[in-house]
C-alpha cells in the first residue's frame, strides 16, 4: 500500500476501502493546506509540538492546555458521544481537521471495517487531519480521537487498528499514545480516588466508572490494570464483553439509516466546510470541486450550506 500519510501502517493487504478512504482524505488535506497557505495562515503550533517528549503527563497537560480543557473536562458532558463532540470542537479551534464516516465516500455498500482500522492521523504543519471510522462504538471513537490527537501532537502519522485492545506486542509510540489518550480521558489520580470510593463488585465498578468518566468500559479496565487494580483475565473479559456488545448494537441499528444531513454534519469537519464556502464565494473553488470533496451534488450541498 502506497500512502504518503499513513506511514505506520502494518497491514500486509489493505482493503480497497481503506486505500480509497486514505486517498480521499489526502485530497481534502491537500485542499485545506493550499487554502490556508493562499489565505496567509501561519503553520499550526500544535503540529509536532510534543515530538521530542516521551512523558505521558507532560504531553497530556500540553494537549489539555492547547484544547483549552481542564483535567475533569468530562464532567461538563453527559455521554461519550457528547465527550467526542467536545474534543472534536476544540480540535477544530486548533485547526485540526476531523473527518468521520463509516463508508467509502457516499457508497453505502462499501462499509468500513473496524477490524481493519478504527482511525488514522495524517500529520501536516498546515492541515493535520484525523479520520474516525464511524462504524465503531461511541466510547471507542472517543478513545480513537484522542489517540490520534496525540499522534498529531508528536508529529507522527498513524493508522490505529487495535481492535483487541492489546497491552503487549505494541510498539513504543503506540504505548505512549495509548497512555496519553487514557490519561486525558481518565486521569490517574481521579481514577484511583473514585475506584477506592467504590465498594461494589469489580465489573459493576468498571461499568459505574465508565459512566462517570463518559467513556467505554475498556478504557476503565485499561486504567485499572495499569494501576494494578485488576488482573489480565478480568481485563480480557471486559474487552470480550465490549466486542460482543458492539456487534449486538450494530445489529440493532442496522435498519436505522438516519437523517442524511445530520450524517453529513457528523461526517464533515466544520472548519473545512466553512473554508470551502468562503473559497467558493471568493471564486477560488468551483462548485464542482466542492461537490467532489464533500461527496455531494448541487442539491444536497446547497441545502446543507443553508442548514449549517
Amino acid at each position: 500500500m502506497e500512502c504518503r500519510t499513513v506511514d505506520s501502517i502494518q497491514l500486509a493487504n489493505p482493503s480497497r476501502n481503506l486505500i480509497d478512504t486514505v486517498h480521499e482524505m489526502e485530497n481534502i488535506q491537500d485542499w485545506m493546506k493550499a487554502y490556508r497557505q493562499e489565505m496567509g495562515f501561519d503553520k499550526l503550533s500544535v503540529s509536532g509540538c510534543a515530538r521530542d517528549n516521551n512523558d505521558v503527563n507532560q504531553i497530556a497537560d500540553k494537549i489539555r492546555a492547547d484544547l483549552n480543557i481542564n483535567k475533569t473536562w468530562y464532567e461538563s458532558v453527559k455521554s461519550s458521544r457528547e465527550a467526542f463532540a467536545c474534543i472534536r470542537k476544540q480540535l477544530e479551534v486548533c485547526g485540526v481537521v476531523v473527518m468521520m464516516s463509516g463508508i467509502v465516500g457516499k457508497n453505502t455498500h462499501r462499509v468500513l471495517n473496524i477490524n481493519e482500522f478504527r482511525a488514522f492521523a495524517m500529520t501536516d504543519e498546515w492541515a493535520p487531519l484525523i479520520f474516525i471510522n464511524n462504524a465503531d462504538s461511541d466510547g471507542a471513537k472517543l478513545f480513537s480521537l484522542l489517540h490520534e490527537t496525540v499522534h498529531i501532537w508528536i508529529g507522527k502519522s498513524d493508522l490505529f487498528n487495535d481492535r483487541q485492545n492489546k497491552i503487549t506486542d505494541v510498539n513504543d509510540k503506540e504505548k505512549l499514545c495509548n497512555a496519553v489518550a487514557g490519561e486525558l480521558i481518565v486521569p490517574k489520580e481521579v481514577f484511583l480516588e473514585k475506584w477506592n470510593e467504590q465498594k461494589t463488585a469489580i465489573y459493576t465498578r468498571i461499568s459505574d466508572l465508565a459512566k462517570y468518566f463518559r467513556c467505554g468500559e475498556v478504557v476503565i479496565a485499561r486504567k485499572a490494570i495499569d494501576c494494578g487494580k485488576i488482573n489480565q483475565k478480568t481485563y480480557d473479559q471486559v474487552v470480550q464483553t465490549a466486542i460482543e456488545n458492539y456487534y449486538q448494537m450494530k445489529e440493532s441499528k442496522a435498519s436505522n439509516s438516519g437523517n442524511y444531513y445530520n450524517t453529513m454534519e457528523l461526517r464533515l469537519d466544520g472548519c473545512f466546510v466553512r473554508a470551502l464556502c468562503e473559497s467558493i464565494n471568493k471564486g477560488r473553488t468551483t462548485y464542482t470541486e466542492a461537490f467532489h470533496l464533500t461527496n455531494t451534488n448541487r442539491k444536497t450541498f446547497i441545502k446543507y450550506m443553508k442548514i449549517i
